[in-house]
C-alpha cells in the first residue's frame, strides 16, 4: 500500500482488540488527511511521510505508533481523542500540533527532533516522556494537564512555555538526571 487514500480507508475498518495494520516503513508522497476519522489500530515505525500527517479531531481506537517516522509537511494531531498510548519517538518533524489532544495512555516523544512541539490544553492521563528530545525553538505546554509526570531527561529545548500547565507525579527536567520532584505547576521559562 503506497497510496494515502488506500491507507487512510484500511484504517477506518472495525478496531479489534491485539489487532493493527503493519505499516512499518511505508513511504507515502501525497498528505495523510485522517481529521475526524475514526481508526482502528496502526504502526507507522520508520515511515516516511513526505506530505504530512492531519488527524485533527480523530478517534484513535488501538495502536497509534509513529516511531521513528520522518514528517516533511504538517504533522497536525490537535483535538484527536486517543483511546490508549501515542508513540512517537524518535520522529522527525518541523512542527507537531498536538493542541487539546486527549490521551488515555502515555505521550511518548523520547528522542524527538523537532523545530517546535505544541501541546497547548492537552490532557495527558499517564506521563508525557520527553527524555532525549530535541525541540530548537519552543515547547507549549500551556494550560496542558499532565497526570502521571513529567519525563525530559537528556532533552535540549530551545524555550519552553508552561502558563497554567499542571503537572502530577514526578518531573524530571530537561538536562542531566536530577532527581524526582513533587507535583509541579511550571511557569513560562526557557530551559
Amino acid at each position: 500500500m503506497t497510496d494515502a487514500a488506500d491507507l487512510a480507508q484500511a484504517l477506518q475498518r472495525p478496531w479489534r482488540h491485539g489487532e493493527h495494520l503493519d505499516a512499518r516503513g511505508l513511504v507515502l508522497d501525497a498528505p495523510l488527511v485522517l481529521d475526524g476519522l475514526t481508526l482502528s489500530g496502526f504502526d507507522l515505525t520508520g515511515a516516511h511521510l513526505k506530505g504530512g500527517i492531519t488527524a485533527r479531531g480523530a478517534t484513535f481506537l488501538g495502536l497509534a505508533w509513529l516511531r521513528d517516522t520522518r514528517v516533511d509537511g504538517p504533522c497536525d494531531l490537535s483535538g484527536a481523542r486517543f483511546r490508549i498510548d501515542l508513540r512517537a519517538e524518535g520522529m522527525v518533524a518541523d512542527r507537531v500540533v498536538l493542541d487539546e489532544v486527549q490521551l488515555r495512555g502515555v505521550l511518548a516523544l523520547a528522542r524527538v527532533r523537532a523545530r517546535s512541539i505544541s501541546a497547548f490544553r492537552a490532557l495527558v492521563m499517564a506521563n508525557l516522556t520527553l527524555e532525549e528530545a530535541q525541540v530548537s525553538d519552543l515547547l507549549d505546554l500551556s494550560g496542558a494537564e499532565i497526570m502521571g509526570g513529567l519525563w525530559a531527561e537528556g532533552a535540549r529545548i530551545g524555550r519552553m512555555r508552561a502558563d497554567g500547565t499542571e503537572i502530577e507525579g514526578r518531573v524530571r527536567r530537561p538536562g542531566p538526571p536530577s532527581g524526582a520532584q513533587p507535583r509541579l505547576a511550571l511557569a513560562d521559562q526557557p530551559v
